[in-house]
């Protein structure tokens, strides 16, 4: 089996196949209603043992709120009012078990948000949530042996909170049907350090009966239960990519700058504060994004200031002076949040998302203000605004923060510095404004994932045009590097936090253009360092004009290879 390498790695685990949930609208008779009700109650006994990790890992992390949540939940499987009248529909309409999981916690959402009660409306999204659980556990194979050992999930897609919950437990791998390069989920596999492989057609009808799997993410092979050579093979690989993290060791604590001393930052993309212990581990001199929809994702409700403002002042703290930069929450696109009542859109990725959903919420969006703002008085924290468009929305949203922070200033908090506010550049309008935007925003942050999508007009998620999603291609590379000079005359910072930003072959163009920061994913620090440390500030420049002359990505990757080593 082959596929488009997303994270390049290999891994060799037992499989968890993750097939997709089935929402049954309609009843579907089932010819042994006592082998649904076993399927529900095994079902009910995986999902029970997921929420149960998931609410002790929560609970070490010093999240009660969001782990009580999980509780709740688990309640529901003994509940005679939710599970116990699953399994009497099961047994008495004689139909299968998806269908009485489906019908049941339509009724109970429905019953819950008639009420005159906030906290029980909330208590819907709730629902939703471990009906989700229950449909996927109930059409899992292999699940039950992902808590015992580690792991590579198959799936036709996973969402990026579902990644996150894998890789809670021992996770080495993702092989998906879907997703494109550049999707959250792909995004969240780099930075936890997972391979990957994306477009695998048929894989979980193919790996269905496979006991092991050896996934290639360097030479792009899923092998089934692969012979004794190829798993002799595949561990003297992991004996080399030892060798070459031992080699990377020196660059962990080494200053970030070129071989003529121009210098540089390079920072890491997070979603935890957990990540923090790993990132000051690897060398990272900051949080050049966090990805802050993460927090909202894996709870049933908004998460109120007090729970975030003790997340971002954990990670401040932890970084002791290193800058945090907090990307207010960019939900939207393949970031599906349902308590938030986005709905569905047919261009999810030009629709209601990031900044545009912020500016039409004010609540959700100065509560996650006001809590970085209190957060900023334990550390460097910097607000980062998505998905900007225009100068309107940009100064609308620096409004908003600036009053926030004047009423807390008011309402007797101190130590409350006035905010550094940038911008992610990710649209096309954005960098063609960017000598406009300069002279407004404190920094920027080039998106390329996005920038690149949006310049293209291709979908990142859709493997049929990943091709146009290239970070090589001229028009993106010019792009970036008039931002990067409208970043420089105007006298303020420029980062790159996409996947480009950690491309060896493309470092030495970021270096020539003038890029203050990459931030990258954690287990890519070392080796960008050392790239950067690698590279001739004069002679990149020579060559960033070398290829902004060039007409194709074919032509540029012909150019980078031939002068590698030259920089």
């Amino acid at each position: 089996m082959k596929g488009i390498i997303a994270v390049s790695g290999k891994a060799y685990a037992d499989i968890c196949l993750i097939r997709e949930t089935i929402v049954y609208t309609e009843p579907v008779h089932a010819d042994d209603p006592e082998a649904e009700t076993e399927r529900l109650n095994a079902s009910s006994g995986i999902t029970d043992g997921e929420l149960s990790v998931l609410a002790d890992s929560l609970r070490d992390g010093g999240r009660e709120e969001q782990a009580d949540i999980l509780e709740f939940q688990r309640m529901l499987l003994l509940d005679d009012n939710y599970f116990g009248k699953i399994l009497g529909i099961v047994r008495d309409e004689q139909v299968i078990a998806e269908y009485a999981v489906s019908k049941c916690s339509a009724e109970y959402r429905e019953e819950l948000l008639a009420l005159d009660n906030e906290y029980l409306n909330e208590r819907a999204a709730d629902i939703k949530d471990i009906e989700q659980r229950l449909l996927k556990n109930l059409n899992r194979n292999g699940e039950e042996k992902k808590t015992a050992s580690s792991m590579i999930a198959v799936a036709v897609d996973l969402t990026p909170s579902e990644v996150v919950e894998l890789s809670h437990r021992d996770l080495k791998g993702i092989i998906l049907e879907k997703g494109g390069l550049s999707s959250h989920c792909v995004i969240l596999a780099r930075s936890f350090g997972i391979p990957c492989m994306v477009g695998v057609t048929g894989a979980t009808e193919e790996l269905s009966h496979a006991g092991k799997v050896l996934l290639d993410a360097v030479e792009g092979r899923i092998i089934a239960d692969p012979s004794d050579e190829e798993v002799t093979a595949y561990h003297e690989y992991v004996q080399q990519a030892a060798g070459e993290r031992e080699a990377l060791e020196a660059f962990k604590h080494m200053r970030t700058e070129t071989a003529d001393h121009r210098k540089m930052g390079v920072y890491a993309n997070i979603t935890s504060p957990e990540e923090t212990a790993a990132l000051l581990d690897n060398g990272g001199e900051g949080v050049g994004l966090l990805r802050t929809e993460m927090l909202y994702m894996e709870r049933s409700s908004a998460p109120s200031v007090d729970a975030q403002y003790k997340v971002y002042e954990e990670i401040a703290r932890g970084l002791e002076g290193r800058p945090l930069i907090l990307r207010t929450l960019d939900v939207g696109g393949d970031k599906k949040i349902a308590y938030l009542g986005i709905g569905e859109e047919e261009n999810p990725f030009l629709g209601y998302r990031a900044i545009r959903y912020c500016l039409e919420h004010e609540e959700i969006f100065r509560a996650q203000i006001e809590a970085a703002l209190r957060a900023s008085a334990s550390g460097n924290v910097k607000i980062m605004l998505p998905m900007i468009s225009t100068i309107t929305e940009f100064r609308k949203a620096k409004t908003l923060i600036e009053d926030v922070r004047e009423k807390l200033v008011a309402s007797g908090v101190s130590d409350i510095p006035k905010a550094s506010v940038g911008m992610m550049v990710e649209t096309p309008a954005a960098a063609l404004m960017a000598d406009r935007f300069a002279k407004e925003a404190d920094f920027f942050s080039i998106g390329t994932n996005d920038l690149t999508q949006y310049t293209f007009a291709a979908d990142r998620n859709n493997e049929k045009v990943a091709h146009l999603n290239s970070c090589f291609e001229p028009a993106l590379l010019r792009s970036v590097s008039n931002i990067c000079k409208q970043a420089a005359k105007n006298g303020i910072e420029v980062d790159i936090c996409g996947q480009a930003g950690e491309v060896d072959e493309l470092i030495p163009l970021w270096v020539g253009m003038g890029v203050d920061n990459l931030s990258v994913s954690i287990p890519s620090i070392t080796r960008v360092r050392r790239t950067i440390s690698r590279c001739d500030y004069k002679k990149c420049k020579e060559l960033v004009d070398e290829i902004l002359d060039l007409s194709t990505q074919d032509e540029v990757r012909e150019v980078l290879r031939k002068e590698r080593g030259e920089w």
